[in-house]
């Protein structure tokens, strides 16, 4: 087969290979952005809005420069008008809470706040509870002394409604299940969600935190092996439930202890971006917006408290990496299913200038619902009406989206067929190209975009040779 993005034969087309202006690309119905800064939702400063440059406008953003920002954002995107708000540590060592915290806050409907420490609230934060007017506030993973230290901090006119956990992310894992099993009026859970307790595998409890907040499902800490010990505060929870879903590292337990009764579904792939794929799978095969997050170790501080958000618009989160880094495999697998970005309308970005600028964009350049969709028509303009050997033969390719809106993606062409060594396709445009064989026969014209090839056969007959006395 032979293919073709360039060369000498054709040097009376001008090249015109290059795609347009990614600016030009993205058009997606969003909601408006959102970045907390100086207590204000606004974006702040030329230097912060300059990072920004570069997201193709019609995106939304969920941004701040820090992960308390992050979170204020989001926060105000989730539950506008919620009088309740989740305190949690955003500390590095504490980073299990917020996310354990994710069906608690699904449930009553509060956003996540982050404190700069398990015992200080941080004036990020602090100003941000006065911004969304919040009355009452959820302390998750503080011990008595933490929790003593930050109602100290508080402004007077609010007061902590409750405390769950403690230090020991299991312990606060295990009384997070408890009051989801009391709010819900149940005796024993309809399913939990089994995650690793090893901090190289939180990319995992990322992963499930928009599920379990969308199922009101809590968030159990097992270790990442098959002869691991369960902790005893989560057992009577994770044993008794009718279904455990083993996400990433965490399939890998021996649940030997659970009821004959419950189901043990895993859920899992590869590498993280697989098991988040396994995850949106499983409980947003309909989702009608997307969340992109840097799925990098250093940078996954950005979604702890994205989780509810995503359950409220019934979204999808995927991953993408750093700089110049390849797009992860599970996010090619979602984009190329046709039947899941058909429904997606919505398209949210989280993190902020220090992650967002990192994110590979070719993958979200074009209108969402059109990835993976390929070619819808196309169509053949020969330069006589009958095409012939040795005469340049025009071809076009006119692509649509399931929404019916062009795609702008640049077409690949090739030949094939028995005389194709003798046959030669040139790209013209970004969807244009040109043709010429030397031999008679029947050639098969392949035209792909963003992963899918749409064919066509051309019979050329010999030139007519004329002369001329």
């Amino acid at each position: 087969m032979h293919s073709h993005r360039g060369g000498s034969l054709f040097n009376k087309f001008p090249s015109a290979d290059a795609r347009p202006s990614r600016i030009s690309r993205l058009k997606i119905l969003t909601t408006s952005v959102l970045m907390m800064a100086g207590g204000f939702w606004a974006f702040s400063g030329p230097v912060q809005a300059a990072t920004f440059t570069q997201l193709t406008p019609g995106s939304s953003v969920l941004a701040g420069t820090n992960r308390y920002q992050v979170a204020l954002s989001v926060a105000k995107s989730a539950f506008p008008n919620a009088t309740t708000a989740i305190l949690a540590s955003g500390a590095t060592a504490n980073e299990w809470d917020p996310l354990l915290a994710s069906p608690l806050s699904a449930q009553l409907k509060a956003p996540i706040l982050l404190t700069q420490s398990a015992s200080s609230i941080g004036s990020i934060t602090l100003a941000g509870l006065s911004a969304l007017k919040i009355s009452s506030v959820i302390l998750v993973g503080a011990t008595a002394t933490e929790a003593s230290a930050l109602k100290a901090q508080l402004p007077k006119n609010i007061t902590v409604s409750a405390t769950y956990g403690n230090a020991i992310p299991s312990d606060t894992a295990a009384s997070l299940a408890a009051a989801l099993e009391k709010m819900q009026g149940l005796k024993s859970l309809g399913s939990v969600f089994a995650v690793s307790n090893a901090p190289a595998n939180l990319a995992d409890v990322v992963s499930a935190a928009p599920a379990a907040a969308m199922s009101r499902s809590p968030m159990l800490l097992v270790p990442p092996s098959s002869n691991g010990v369960l902790p005893s505060s989560e057992a009577p929870y994770l044993n008794t439930a009718a279904t455990v879903y083993a996400v990433g590292a965490a399939s890998s337990f021996g649940f030997t202890s659970t009821s004959a009764n419950t189901q043990i579904v895993p859920l899992t792939g590869a590498s993280r971006s697989q098991t988040l794929l396994a995850v949106d799978t499983r409980f947003f095969p309909n989702a009608t917006s997307v969340f992109i997050a840097n799925g990098e170790t250093n940078h996954l501080v950005d979604a702890l408290a994205v989780g509810p958000l995503i359950a409220e618009q019934g979204g999808a989160l995927l991953f993408m990496y750093g700089p110049n880094r390849f797009t992860p495999s599970g996010t090619q697998a979602f984009l190329a299913n046709t039947s899941q970005v058909s429904t997606i309308n919505t398209l949210t970005f989280v993190g902020g200038p220090t992650s967002i600028p990192t994110l590979d964009y070719t993958m979200f350049e074009q209108d969402f619902s059109a990835l993976g969709s390929g070619v819808k028509t196309m169509t053949l303009t020969p330069s006589t009406t009958a095409p012939t050997t040795n005469s340049i033969i025009s071809l076009s390719s006119v692509a649509t989206s399931v929404a019916g809106k062009p795609i702008s993606l640049p077409v690949t062409w090739s030949v094939t067929g028995s005389n194709s060594s003798d046959a030669v396709i040139e790209s013209t445009g970004a969807n244009t190209a040109a043709f010429v064989a030397v031999k008679p026969g029947t050639y098969t014209i392949s035209a792909s975009v963003d992963g899918t090839t749409q064919t066509l056969s051309l019979t050329l007959s010999s030139a007519t040779t004329s002369s001329t006395s």
